[in-house]
């Protein structure tokens, strides 16, 4: 029996240090193709066929020409330097301000959840439900006589391959909890949530559920996967006039297309993907996670909502996750 053909552009188990220098500079504005033209030049020189591709897609870009095929090319890469929302806007009456949707994108870090057995999971892990990961001084968090719902949490240095984790912390975990009740309940009032950030994950051990936590406030434990991703922002956002500009007002259905298209919904960082109205309210204001209702889990916030977690760029880089905010977002 024949072997399979190996892909053209197999994904590497983590991206070079030097690799992730030049994405990240290509990420800082993603209409300047000279940074992306650097990259494909120090791919090219190690013989990965993804520099070829890239010098091609640019120059054809630049001259208007037909783009080449992305197929065989990694979709997470492609997605991150924003081939792949060029090439979507190639095909509307958008296609000429591709430049100005290119500059307003922000990079971010889809995931997606698959059951596991929790005893699969290492401790301090990046999961979702089952039971969380503490340090033994942190109490289970509550609000009121109600105990919280352990949402999910986060192992940042999972994320340390990805240039886009560059403005979070190189280690710790980011941990959610949320008050659950399992009837539709939209209201979160202050106290009926937290987000902790545990600089250390060898302090952490697996902590049992609390006794008074119901039955459908506990949910089955997920593995996490992550991939690296693009981001736009909605025509409901701080940037809603520089969209505006662009003829989003003019060709709104092919740009709804495009957004809906490639906008994922549960993520890291980028722009958040509301679900109606501006979720950040000024463009200082940053996104940090998006939680949605999950099969897996088998969690619904609202009316098909998703909870959004937010704080302002200078707590971002100063890291003071104590400062974040969270509300839900529903239909």
């Amino acid at each position: 029996m024949p072997a399979k053909p190996k892909p053209a552009f197999p994904l590497p188990a983590a991206v070079h240090p030097g690799e992730a220098d030049l994405i990240a500079a290509a990420l800082a504005n993603l209409a300047d193709d000279t940074a992306k033209l650097v990259y494909a030049d120090w791919l090219d020189e190690r013989a990965d066929p993804r520099g070829p591709l890239l010098q091609q897609f640019v120059t054809a870009h630049r001259a208007g020409t037909k783009l080449p095929a992305l197929k065989a090319a990694p979709k997470p890469w492609c997605d991150l330097l924003g081939l792949t929302l060029t090439a979507a806007l190639r095909k509307t009456d958008l296609a000429p301000k591709t430049d100005g949707f290119l500059a307003l994108a922000r990079p971010t870090i889809a995931y997606t959840t698959a059951k596991a057995a929790e005893k699969a999971l290492p401790v301090g892990a990046s999961k979702f439900g089952g039971r969380p990961d503490l340090p033994s001084d942190v109490a289970w968090p509550r609000h009121g006589d109600e105990p919280l719902s352990f949402l999910g949490q986060f192992n940042l240095a999972e994320l340390r391959p990805s240039p886009v984790a560059r403005e979070l912390p190189a280690a710790g975990v980011l941990s959610a909890f949320a008050l659950y009740r399992g009837d539709g309940d939209d209201d979160f009032p202050d106290g009926s949530w937290r987000l902790f950030y545990f600089p250390d994950p060898a302090a952490l051990a697996r902590r049992d559920f609390d006794d008074d936590l119901e039955a459908v406030s506990r949910f089955p434990a997920c593995r996490v996967t992550f991939a690296d991703a693009l981001t736009v922002p909605k025509w409901d956002s701080p940037w809603a006039a520089e969209l505006e500009a662009l003829g989003v007002g003019e060709y709104g259905e092919p740009f709804a297309d495009v957004y809906f298209d490639l906008t994922p919904g549960a993520h890291l960082l980028g722009h958040p993907s509301p679900i109606q109205g501006d979720t950040l309210g000024s463009k200082d204001v940053r996104h940090l996670l998006t939680i949605c209702g999950n099969e897996h889990t088998g969690w619904e916030f609202g009316d098909g909502g998703a909870l959004y977690f937010t704080l302002s760029d200078a707590d971002l880089t100063a890291g003071r996750f104590d400062r974040v905010k969270m509300h839900m977002d529903c239909g």
